[in-house]
C-alpha cells in the first residue's frame, strides 16, 4: 500500500457473492475474471439467434445477449463471431482465441444505446477510490457465445464434453 500495488484473489460463493477484508482509506480497482469451461451454455441455438442477429432477421434485444455474441472481442457481431463459436463446439478449439469464457460489467453502467453496447467502453472493472468501512461493487455476468442464457452455471445442469459415447445394439438390417 502507500503507492505500492497489492493484488488480492477471492472467489465467489455459490450465489455470486464474495468478500475481501482490505485495509480501509486506499484506493482499490475491483476487476471479476473467470475463464474456464468455454462450452458451458453453448449450443447451435446459439449460432442460429447469432445468424439471425447478423442477417437483420431478428435482432438481439440485449446488450448483455449482444456481448455474448462478440465471440471474437472485435467490438462487433460478424460471420467471425459465428466461426470462432463454431470451432468450439466441433472441438477444434478448446478455448476461445481472443476472448474469455466470461465477461463481468459493472452492474450499474446504463449502456447509452442498448442497441449497440460496443458505441462506448463499457467498464469491466469498479474504481474504488478512499475504501470506507464497506463497499459494494456489483457485476453482471456474461458467458461469451451463449447467446440465449443458458449456460449451466444458472441452471445447475451438466456440462458437455468431448468424451465419446459408446452404444452397443445388436446387429440388424436397416431399409
Amino acid at each position: 500500500i502507500d503507492g505500492d500495488a497489492v493484488s488480492t484473489m477471492a472467489m465467489t460463493d455459490a450465489s455470486g457473492h464474495y468478500d475481501v477484508d482490505l485495509p480501509a482509506g486506499f484506493n482499490y480497482e475491483i476487476e471479476p475474471y473467470y475463464n474456464e469451461d468455454p462450452l458451458n451454455g453453448i449450443s447451435t441455438m446459439d449460432l442460429i439467434l447469432m445468424s439471425k442477429h447478423i442477417l437483420g432477421m431478428e435482432l438481439l434485444d440485449s446488450p448483455y445477449k449482444m456481448i455474448a455474441a462478440d465471440v471474437n472481442n472485435s467490438g462487433q457481431i460478424t460471420g467471425f463471431d459465428l466461426v470462432e463459436l463454431r470451432k468450439l463446439i466441433l472441438f477444434i478449439d478448446t478455448e476461445f482465441q481472443n476472448n474469455t469464457s466470461w465477461r463481468f460489467n459493472d452492474a450499474d453502467f446504463v449502456f447509452p444505446d442498448p442497441g449497440n453496447p460496443f458505441a462506448t467502453t463499457f467498464p469491466e472493472m469498479v474504481s474504488i477510490n478512499g475504501l470506507s468501512a464497506s463497499e459494494l461493487a456489483n457485476f453482471v455476468g456474461v458467458k461469451t457465445g451463449d447467446v440465449n442464457g443458458s449456460n449451466l452455471m444458472m441452471m445447475g445442469g451438466d456440462t458437455r464434453s468431448a468424451n465419446a459415447l459408446q452404444l452397443a445394439i445388436m446387429d440388424q438390417k436397416l431399409k
